[in-house]
């Protein structure tokens, strides 16, 4: 199965987390560039007003998720949204996607209504998803127990 890690992380916990997935899943990585300087105090409060008003921004990419079998989505919580880049990289690609999973990373919101979200704007369900928050990602077994979790379930879902 071919896969795709397609992330965007600003303090870098997000990368983190995609590398390591792409690590065990030997998967090619994408990291979603934000061509909004989205640095200091006034990146955070127009980029989590961004996210909480579902706007989009301008990315750089280079991979098409169409020549990929799974593209795994990974983005950091921003006002208990996804951020800009993800949503405009998932508003690009969604006709492209054959299966498709999630991660978050979180100070401590729970992925359930960000994926339902993606759901709706994809069409069709995800074959997994996770999210990490700020005190999960410190505790290296919690960290491990829900990387592992996730893959499980991805290479449970595809054989089905």
């Amino acid at each position: 199965m071919k896969t795709l890690i397609a992330y965007y992380s600003k303090t870098g916990n997000t990368e983190r987390v995609a590398k390591e997935i792409a690590s065990r899943l030997s998967a090619d990585i994408e990291k979603i560039i934000d061509k909004k300087n989205r640095n200091g105090i006034f990146g955070f409060i127009f980029g989590g007003r961004a996210a909480m008003n579902k706007q989009t921004t301008e990315i750089e990419t280079t991979k098409n998720p169409a020549d990929y079998d799974l593209t795994i989505f990974g983005t950091p919580t921003w006002a208990s949204s996804m951020t800009p880049a993800i949503r405009t990289y998932i508003d690009k690609n969604k006709g492209n996607l054959k299966e498709w999973a999630f991660f978050n990373t979180s100070g401590n919101t729970e992925p359930d209504a960000m994926v339902a979200e993606i759901e709706r704007a994809i069409g069709k369900k995800s074959v997994a998803y996770f999210g990490l928050n700020a005190e999960e990602l410190k505790k290296e077994e919690t960290y491990n127990k829900k990387i592992t979790a996730f893959i499980e379930a991805i290479k449970r879902s595809i054989k089905d």
